[in-house]
């Protein structure tokens, strides 16, 4: 029996039945809405305004207003829309639809795009990562030093004092100012490197760098023999690559951009010179492939702000890193840059005073001292070089150098880099003694005298360079090989030596033995080269990155010079020979390349003129076989124009241009720069 509703029943109706099935409710039922924007029972209701669509309540106000005697519904009724809610859903679906075009387009452009054969482990770094507080050094005069010895004379006067009424204040306040010492040590915003207004960085960073698989199998291959590239380029910690990968690839807390950075670096060398090896092992396109990320990581790495500022011992190790690559790219004013960041970051920590240093562990204490003393190499040659003042003042540096490893295979290639810091020294004091603002002021015989001293010194250098034992030393024919290189770089800075004899207002002068040491130095080079093999490239890379990208091969240019104005056919014979041996080694470095190109042009003019009937320039004493030539400004002074069709004869005009271009490269005015400074590109050929 049917029991028919009664009015105002609180029973919820059951659904509409369409023939066997039961409709489902409208998606805008409020019963489907979370509780917290269930319908307030307005009609229409805030809900359904504030979605555009059509109240639930007044379409359920309208089914309660139907006659309970009605016939049942068939079917659903469609919803119903106003215009407002119609646009809203079409824009819905047109934004939808792009997406998914936009998302089908990239998958289709990726499908297309070539692979990568390689894998690529890609890490995150912290830019900030903490590692603990970085004492910045001060010296005694700083008011940090002097705070400190002021509260030493408080304490002991409190010490002293008498017990009176006053003595818990005394102590109390002394106290206090320890308290206030002590936490001159903690990081504030006094050591912040950046201005309170700059943009504030990403604090994390993904860099790729090569998969796991490679990594081991190169530091497996290490493990065995150590790579001659870590010998070559002085890095002593033999364990710092394996440790810096333990760090990066198996993370057990942050690790800085430095260490990265450094980790990059140390693979670029590592997997570059195993991509020149056939091994089993490694695949020399993959070790080529990974090393060219590793060179992009690091050259980013070191160029970004944190690097070039923040004084951490991984910083500065890069910044050493980068001076080398930098110089064996022929980027002189790059590796002044940057050698120069890394002396400020030394001082900024005390590396240049040994009380600074022993105060840590002895390995750390060891690694500052080597990166302190590498920089310091590079900077003393790069000072003689390009005529700069160095960055580290001798006379502001005590600390030691780094203790000698204990291993017989690597005691005698830290023995040889021992010696090669002596010889850098010797050549921050020619700088200071012979080539400073200071020192131009002297007289001709007090230059001469301290020429005299310098050069017995860098004799007693060479000899003790030879004495070194390498018997035991791991790939001692290399070391021998460098050994052997010294003789250059003997001759070479022995010409350095004596052209600056005479002072700075006198006419350009070559003496007889500042020649015949140039003469020497190219045929010192000319035997290197000879005794490298045509096939051992990494040789010849080795002689370049030690030898010809750490002069200023001036000896070529005073050859040169003696050439044209004795018209010396044996001096061109010399230029020619040193040539070829510069075309042997062109295609290693872009820095190869650039000092073969400027020979040649030297030596394209050089034979043009002593084949011709011109008279030399200047006075050429053949008694004594020295050239001099008058001292003239360099204003007007351009490099002329050889005109191969016209012979030398028209360039006659220009001899005196060409005698000022020299006294400019070989006079005192210019210390010695040599081919570092000279720059062809805004000059016609010769």
């Amino acid at each position: 029996m049917d029991i028919p509703a009664r009015n105002g029943s609180t029973e919820r109706t059951k659904p509409t039945r369409v023939g066997d099935r039961v409709s489902k409710p409208s998606r805008r039922d409020t019963s489907f809405l979370p509780k917290s924007i269930r319908c307030d029972k307005t009609s229409p209701c805030s809900s359904c305004r504030t979605a555009h669509l059509t109240c639930g309540a007044t379409s359920t106000a309208a089914t309660a207003e139907t006659p309970a005697n009605a016939p049942p519904a068939t079917q659903l009724a469609p919803p119903a829309f106003t215009s407002s809610s119609e646009e809203s859903h079409l824009s819905l679906i047109q934004e939808t639809l792009n997406e998914i075009k936009d998302r089908l387009g990239k998958l289709e452009q990726s499908q297309q795009e070539p692979k990568s054969p390689f894998e690529i482990h890609i890490v995150a770094t912290e830019r900030n990562a903490s590692f603990g507080a970085t004492a910045i050094f001060q010296n005694e005069p700083s008011f940090n030093n002097q705070s400190a010895l002021a509260s030493i004379s408080a304490e002991l006067s409190a010490e002293e004092a008498n017990v009176t009424e006053f003595n818990m204040e005394i102590q109390s306040s002394l106290v206090s100012l320890k308290s206030r010492l002590q936490g001159q040590n903690v990081p504030s915003s006094v050591n912040n490197l950046y201005f309170p207004c700059s943009s504030s960085r990403l604090s994390t960073q993904n860099v790729e760098l090569p998969p796991v698989s490679i990594v081991i199998a190169a530091l497996k291959k290490a493990a065995v023999k150590l790579p001659a590239v870590i010998l070559h380029n002085g890095f002593r910690d033999h364990m710092m690559l394996e440790d810096l990968c333990k760090k990066v690839y198996l993370p057990t807390r942050p690790y800085s951009k430095g260490e990265i950075t450094l980790l990059n670096g140390l693979l670029f060398y590592l997997l570059d010179t195993y991509s020149q090896e056939n091994s089993p092992d490694l695949s020399s396109s993959e070790c080529a492939a990974y090393a060219k990320i590793c060179e992009k990581n690091f050259c980013d790495g070191i160029q970004e702000y944190e690097c070039l500022v923040t004084p951490t011992l991984e910083n500065i190790q890069c910044l050493m890193m980068g001076a080398m690559k930098a110089q064996a790219d022929a980027r002189p004013a790059l590796c002044w840059t940057v050698v120069s960041t890394g002396a400020r970051l030394c001082q900024s920590l005390g590396y240049h005073r040994e009380s600074e240093v022993a105060r840590g562990p002895p390995e750390f204490a060891d690694a500052k001292r080597h990166v302190f003393w590498m920089l310091y190499m590079i900077d003393k040659i790069m000072s003689l070089n390009l005529g700069r003042a160095s960055s580290f003042p001798d006379y502001d540096i005590d600390v030691e150098i780094f203790v000698l490893n204990r291993d017989l295979s690597f005691c005698a290639w830290d023995m040889v880099l021992v010696a090669f810091i002596e010889l850098c020294k010797l050549q921050g004091q020619m700088y200071d003694e012979l080539y400073s603002a200071r020192a131009r002021r002297q007289s001709p015989e007090i230059r001469s005298s301290i020429v005299d001293e310098r050069a017995s010194s860098l004799f007693a250098w060479h000899v003790g360079l030879k004495k070194i034992d390498t018997q035991h030393a791991q790939d001692s024919n290399d070391l021998n090989l460098i050994i052997s290189w010294s003789d250059f770089f003997y001759y070479y800075i022995l010409t350095l030596l004596y052209g600056a004899k005479t002072s700075p207002a006198a006419a350009t002068h070559i003496s007889s033995e500042r020649y015949q040491a140039a003469r020497m130095a190219l045929q010192c080079h000319v035997e290197n080269c000879a005794k490298l093999s045509a096939n051992k490239t990494p040789s010849m890379r080795v002689y370049s990155g030690w030898v010809l990208l750490f002069s200023s091969f001036t000896p070529f240019l005073v050859v040169f010079t003696h050439s044209i104005a004795s018209h010396s056919q044996g001096d061109v014979e010399l230029l020619s020979q040193v040539l070829q041996t510069l075309k042997a080694g062109r295609n290693i470095s872009a820095a190869t390349n650039q000092l073969y190109e400027d020979c040649k042009a030297f030596l394209r003019f050089a034979t043009a003129f002593v084949r011709s009937t011109q008279n030399s320039f200047g006075s050429y004493n053949q008694e004594d076989d020295s050239v001099t030539f008058p001292l003239m400004g360099t204003s007007d002074c351009n490099i002329p124009e050889f005109d191969a069709a016209g012979g030398f004869e028209s360039m006659q005009d220009d001899l005196l241009p060409m005698s000022a271009f020299l006294g400019t490269y070989l006079g005192e005015n210019q210390a010695m720069s040599g081919f570092w400074n000279i720059d062809f590109s805004q000059s016609g050929t010769f």
